[in-house]
């Protein structure tokens, strides 16, 4: 009787593979998916324990000659293995650990056979098709999150045509039932999509490795539910013929400190090229001054910018960056820009320059202006203007950086989508735009508190962003406290500080801060989010380099936050000295303090609407 139990298992188990159902598995069971056929389409849905985080939604991707996804006889496994390393790191920390269990799906349809993969972390999921088939117009995937009812979406909204082209949004936020009709701009909106669950957990929606494709947005189409879609429309784009997708992603954590430190998106992309990066000693973190957001009458006159990079030299910044104007403005335009180049080496600072990306999309012109960037002595370049994640611009950023890497060149794009782990594979990337920064505060669309206090559990989940922080001479509704502790909390490896670098200088009211602008780290070893937190509301980081601590907060309200500063991450049984800075009455200005403090430490600070704090924790 037992053996018939068992045989009967043993059928009823090949029945449901049979019938295309799966159930699939995080390494430590954290996380759950179930793939399966439902008429002949594809399904699927993904689950944390008890808590669903996307109910059942459709998989699938329509060609002009085919539709993957629907009339399916069968799912099966064809392959499943675990991945378990560990990598360097510039986001948050210095260390990924890319943990996962991957399960390689046959999708057997009526005349081929495409493959579905997913990658299940203990915080995330992600799938990709691996399609065969002929060369083909992809018209539509079908791929949809059904998200739980009562969920809170955190989406980036700018009214006009410019919030899908440059991701230029404020963050902000609605229940998922009412993302159809909640924008001015229609029902797409830009990744991420960062999702407070009813449960009071955090989910995001976004992709990873956009490599070879066009940029994921997502369509809300009722019912709960976003579609992907794509800036081509209904005319679709071209794809190779054995094409691979990006990775459709679905971040996961319990609290906002796991989501800040999630690394699934980095771990999804593949490893830098060893012949195109054989030697990465170029690839050098900085920080930079930068004239073009304060331009006077002197913008963009050699002496002037001799000044700004003095002045560099001063701060012990790295870099300058010569933004628009340089081309036009210099009558010996490379001559000009070597010797600056030469004059900034003497001072141990690099150059930058920008360039528009419509004058670089054709190769010949692209190659011959990196050449004469690389022979005048620059190491990096900024592009603008792209305007679009449509497949073609996406190909020219991937290309952009691969013929920068042949020119050991740096690269910072600017007017483009957020970012998808592109850094991890071509490591000369060291910033990208995509995000809603500084520069509106002189476009009269002047940056609020709340957007600060939103961005680091948003936007930079993804990665890196250019927002040029540091604005102290025009910081808008937000106090010269807010301003300094933005540069701690928000990420990008090559940073570009917003104030004239003279008027640090030189201005007494900056003095109490130079010591921190000298020593501002721009990467990270390590990254706690503290309690207190919330999106919008309060952003409190902890942030480790080397033996050094900062802590950085700020206040996203127009009432005064209180906040408990019990630094719990320092050693036990260890002194510190403490450099505080606050906010001085009516925000003055800077009020500077110095102390000791140890782990068992502990101090309500009230921080003023819009506020800020900024401590750096060092061994006494």
């Amino acid at each position: 009787m037992r053996t018939m139990l068992v045989i009967c298992f043993l059928i009823a188990g090949h029945c449901l593979q049979a019938a295309g159902s799966h159930q699939l598995q995080s390494p430590n069971k954290q996380l759950q998916a179930r793939i399966f056929l439902e008429n002949g389409t594809i399904k699927y849905q993904v689950t944390a324990g008890k808590t669903v985080l996307i109910e059942p939604a459709t998989l699938g991707i329509q060609f002009s000659n085919r539709i993957v996804g629907k009339g399916v006889k069968n799912l099966s496994i064809a392959r499943q293995y675990v991945i378990n390393e560990k990598q360097s790191s510039r986001l948050n920390s210095n260390e990924a650990i890319n943990h996962c269990k991957v399960y390689v799906i046959a999708v057997q349809g009526e005349q081929t056979t495409d493959t579905i993969e997913f990658r299940m972390f203990d915080n995330g999921c992600a799938f990709r098709y691996i399609l065969t088939g002929n060369a083909a117009q992809l018209q539509e995937e079908h791929t949809t999150f059904t998200l739980p009812a009562a969920s809170t979406v955190w989406y980036f909204e700018r009214n006009s045509d410019w919030k899908l082209k440059s991701y230029a949004g404020l963050w902000q936020n609605a229940t998922v039932e009412k993302l159809p009709a909640i924008s001015s701009q229609g029902p797409i909106q830009g990744k991420p999509l960062v999702v407070e669950l009813p449960t009071k957990k955090y989910l995001v929606l976004t992709e990873a490795a956009l490599y070879d494709y066009s940029g994921m947005r997502l369509k809300a189409i009722g019912n709960n539910t976003v579609q992907v879609n794509f800036t081509e429309g209904k005319a679709g784009f071209a794809i190779k013929g054995k094409q691979t997708t990006p990775w459709r992603v679905i971040l996961y954590a319990n609290d906002l400190n796991a989501l800040v430190n999630n690394k699934v998106i980095e771990n999804l992309n593949p490893v830098p090229d060893t012949k195109l990066f054989a030697q990465t000693d170029y690839i050098q973190p900085g920080k930079s001054v930068w004239s073009w957001i304060t331009r006077d009458e002197q913008y963009m006159q050699p002496a002037s910018e001799k000044r700004f990079i003095d002045a560099a030299s001063s701060l012990q910044f790295e870099y300058t960056l010569l933004d628009e104007g340089w081309e036009t403005q210099w009558p010996r335009k490379w001559e000009q820009l070597q010797e600056l180049c030469t004059y900034a080496a003497r001072r141990k600072v690099k150059v930058w320059v920008w360039k528009h990306s419509k004058d670089i999309r054709d190769t010949t012109e692209r190659n011959h202006f990196l050449d004469s960037v690389s022979l005048a002595g620059a190491v990096g370049i900024k592009t603008d203007f792209m305007n679009s994640e449509a497949k073609d611009l996406i190909d020219f950023e991937i290309g952009l950086l691969k013929a920068a890497a042949r020119r050991k060149l740096m690269v910072n794009f600017h007017g483009c989508q957020a970012p998808t782990g592109e850094s991890k594979t071509y490591p000369n990337e060291m910033t990208r735009e995509g995000i809603r920064g500084m520069e509106l505060n002189i476009m009269k669309e002047p940056i609020p508190a709340w957007h600060n206090a939103a961005l680091p559990f948003t936007r930079l989940l993804t990665g890196h962003g250019d927002y040029t922080p540091g604005f102290f001479s025009n910081k808008a509704s937000t106090t010269y406290t807010h301003q300094l502790a933005l540069l701690y909390l928000f990420n990008s490896p090559f940073q570009c500080i917003a104030e004239n670098p003279v008027r640090l200088l030189n201005e007494a009211l900056y003095q109490p801060v130079l010591p921190l602008l000298k020593t501002l780290p721009v990467v990270w070893d390590e990254t706690i989010v503290l309690p207190g937190s919330r999106i919008g509301e309060l952003a409190a980081f902890a942030r480790r380099s080397g033996k050094d601590w900062y802590v950085a907060v700020i206040n996203g309200t127009d009432s005064t936050k209180s906040f408990s500063l019990r630094p719990s991450f320092l050693k036990k049984q260890k002194q510190y000295k403490a450099y505080k800075i606050t906010d001085a009455a009516q925000d003055k200005g800077f009020v500077a303090q110095q102390q000791s403090i140890d782990q068992k430490y502990s101090q309500q600070i009230d921080i003023p609407a819009t506020g800020g704090v900024v401590i750096q924790i060092k061994s006494e």
